[in-house]
């Protein structure tokens, strides 16, 4: 993660998944996710991650411990 990233997401610097394998959030459609959604469960700033990436419509990956199937939802739901 680069400076600029934390000059734009300061909570980045707290989230559990620093430091991790980046495979683990973007399993892609034949990966498995749960490994990715087990270090977000615990992660200090999942709710601003999760904010973060409705706001930004971030299409894939895990964040804020959704994969982007579970935010799609989500945004459906509070349109």
């Amino acid at each position: 993660m680069s400076l600029l990233d934390f000059e734009d997401r300061p909570w980045a610097a707290f989230g559990s998944c620093r430091g991790a394998d980046p495979d683990l959030f973007f399993p892609g459609s034949e990966g498995d996710p749960r490994e990715g959604l087990r270090i977000c469960s615990g992660c200090p700033v999942a709710d601003e991650c999760l904010d973060w990436a409705l706001e930004t419509r971030i299409h894939y990956g895990i964040w804020g411990g959704m994969t982007e199937r579970q935010r799609r939802r989500l945004l459906r739901r509070s349109a």
